[in-house]
């Protein structure tokens, strides 16, 4: 038997796409095109524009950085059994090689494991053209991490 997407999920991944790819003007200059959505598993495919080199003509980190939290995120929600909030709570990313403005890269990523209220997620970014590794990521995203407003008056704010 295969495993599917929770309906909910995937009603919610979709308004996502939808936001992201039309009305979130960072994610919409990126061109990001999904090519997996599975259980616990993506890829998408992204623009690497100009607008992100640093000052030696080639793509900032902090734009790895941020893709691979954010499809992290994304991975982290199509392994759950229903709709929750998540966090992160720990990202380490390896900055490997520097992409050209212009070109474009695919991030894969995998839940790799989900113990009690934490998902443990990598990922890999690659350059499409020749699969150059560009960086990779690990992280830890806290699962069900909505507190109700009466939690946060008695017990002041979380970390």
């Amino acid at each position: 038997m295969t495993a599917e997407i929770n309906p909910e999920i995937a009603s919610m991944m979709r308004a996502a796409r939808d936001m992201l790819m039309h009305e979130h003007s960072l994610f919409a200059s990126l061109g990001i095109k999904p090519i997996l959505l599975g259980v616990g598993k993506t890829s998408f495919s992204m623009d690497l524009p100009a607008e992100f080199a640093d000052r030696t003509g080639r793509i900032h980190g902090g734009l790895y950085t941020l893709l691979l939290d954010s499809i992290m995120g994304v991975t982290c929600f199509t392994a759950l059994k229903k709709l929750q909030p998540i966090a992160t709570i720990n990202l380490r990313t390896d900055h490997i090689a520097m992409a050209d403005p212009g070109s474009r890269a695919i991030c894969t990523s995998t839940c790799d494991q989900i113990v009690g209220d934490t998902a443990y997620v990598s990922s890999l970014l690659t350059a499409e053209n020749d699969s150059t590794l560009l960086a990779r990521s690990s992280g830890a995203f806290m699962i069900g991490t909505r507190s109700t407003p009466h939690e946060e008056t008695t017990k002041g704010s979380r970390l």
